[in-house]
């Protein structure tokens, strides 16, 4: 069974399975409110997506989840950013933006959902 690239990124030396999306944004930006990891229940460093508004770009590709972990915008690694810059590079990033993610299991999800931030 043989992976593509966006299957098979390292990430801090750990192998990650990666999901790569291409969204383009709409009149309100892609629909999705990010968090760091550490301000969470998580207690783990990432750029996680918080939330998604009904309808926006973000939730009608369909492929994101509250819980995934983002890991690099157009081919920037976000691994190790902090918060602001994470959203400054998708604000600055042009109308058509390529995310590379790791997707969450229903335990992160929980964690990231649960964050009073």
């Amino acid at each position: 069974m043989s992976r593509t690239m966006a299957e098979s990124k390292k990430s801090n030396g750990l192998i990650t399975n990666g999901l790569e999306v291409e969204l383009d944004k709409g009149p309100y930006g892609l629909g999705m409110g990010l968090i760091d990891g550490l301000h969470t229940p998580l207690n783990a460093p990432g750029i996680y997506i918080r939330t998604l508004i009904p309808d926006g770009p973000a939730s009608s590709d369909g492929r994101l989840r509250i819980g995934d972990r983002i890991l690099a915008v157009n081919g920037t690694s976000l691994i190790g950013a902090d918060y602001q810059s994470a959203v400054d590079l998708i604000r600055l990033g042009g109308g058509r933006l390529r995310f590379l993610v790791a997707k969450s299991d229903l335990e992160v999800s929980e964690k990231i959902s649960a964050s009073s931030c």
